[in-house]
């Protein structure tokens, strides 16, 4: 059996700098208030459309798809404040809040217009109507924020760093996710080797793990005598506190299936104590896709050059209006309901236009 080689190498070093990025990026609170708010608007479009398209129109979609979609938006609003607090057990198989919003995100999108589907899968396009609901939907998901749950079967999430950094893992026949901007300056990657533990071990703290194979000094040859280094053996991947240390699936041309299992070394290379001080801090490196200059964009007070919905991002919390053209952009008002004048980015025209400035006018 011929396996191919990754694209993606643990070796090279920015790889290792771009992974460890990505899976800080989707363990943030940026991102899963993101998701959370994304929702919301795909909710309050779908009931709309409900209420509003005929019913030759709307009798493709699940008559249970509301119920699912409120279940999925009550589950991220008990989750997003214990994530606040960082409190990574929703995160937690079974009993976790986002692990549980899974089961109806999961069913909105294998019965969400039938019309179109086969076996709970899509196999052709949806109407240009229920496609633009359908964009909305995929809008609340991000590449890999399965990558958070414990294993269930024992064995990492992945393998490979293809699995993320791979653009054309990013695309289906019937959904494209948007691929992400990383930053220019990317931090290098903790060295540190205080904590490691054995696949089968409790895991001690959140964060973001290696698998490795430790490498010994030697004293007369045979004596082990400390710690000279570590052999990557694979992906990054991101563990919560108390999950067993799971095993390793490797690519095996020596096996009949092509792969196997194996117990490693994990090394801890960063502990995720983000907001346990009960403070959410800026995020937005971590959505470079929406940097002023990019978007159409207007200031509180200022005049909506275009009815649509619009986004800003103040103290690492996101925030969402409706606004009609003409209309003067509003106040963003916080958690604490304080107000603060912002820089709103225009995410969706009414008019089905392009939200992005022209060359000319960038």
């Amino acid at each position: 059996m011929i396996i191919d080689l990754p694209k993606y190498p643990m070796t090279d070093d920015l790889v290792r700098r771009k992974l460890f990025w990505l899976l800080q990026r989707l363990s943030s609170y940026g991102l899963w208030r993101r998701k959370r708010d994304a929702w919301a608007y795909f909710a309050e479009r779908y009931e709309q459309a409900l209420k509003t398209w005929p019913e030759d129109q709307s009798y493709g979609f699940d008559p249970e798809a509301i119920i699912w979609i409120y279940d999925a938006l009550r589950l991220y609003d008990q989750g997003l404040p214990e994530l606040a607090r960082g409190n990574r057990q929703v995160w937690q198989r079974k009993t976790g809040e986002f692990h549980q919003l899974g089961r109806p995100v999961d069913l909105v999108g294998k019965f969400f217009y039938t019309k179109c589907h086969e076996r709970w899968s899509q196999v052709m396009a949806y109407p240009p109507a229920v496609e633009k609901l359908n964009k909305l939907r995929i809008a609340a998901g991000y590449r890999g924020d399965n990558l958070l749950f414990p294993p269930y079967n024992f064995v990492c999430n992945f393998f490979w760093a293809d699995y993320l950094m791979d653009p054309e893992k990013y695309r289906w026949e019937f959904e494209t996710q948007p691929y992400p901007v990383f930053p220019q300056n990317l931090p290098p990657v903790p060295e540190r080797h205080d904590i490691i533990i054995l696949t089968g071990d409790a895991v001690p703290c959140d964060g973001i793990w290696e698998p490795v194979t430790i490498k010994y000094h030697h004293k007369l040859l045979v004596i082990r005598n400390g710690i000279s280094g570590f052999k990557n053996l694979g992906a990054f991947n991101y563990f919560i506190r108390h999950m067993k240390a799971p095993r390793q699936t490797y690519y095996d041309s020596l096996s009949k299936e092509g792969f196997d299992y194996r117990y490693v070394h994990w090394r801890l290379v960063w502990e995720d104590t983000r907001y346990c001080d009960g403070i959410i801090p800026d995020e937005s490196e971590y959505f470079l896709d929406d940097k002023p200059g990019k978007r159409i964009t207007a200031w509180s007070g200022a005049p909506s050059p275009h009815s649509g919905r619009w986004g800003t991002l103040i103290e690492g919390t996101t925030g969402y209006a409706q606004v009609i053209q003409g209309q003067n952009m509003p106040e963003f008002k916080d958690t604490r309901d304080k107000s603060h004048h912002a820089l709103w980015s225009l995410l969706e025209r009414d008019d089905n236009g392009d939200v992005y400035l022209s060359p000319e006018k960038n």
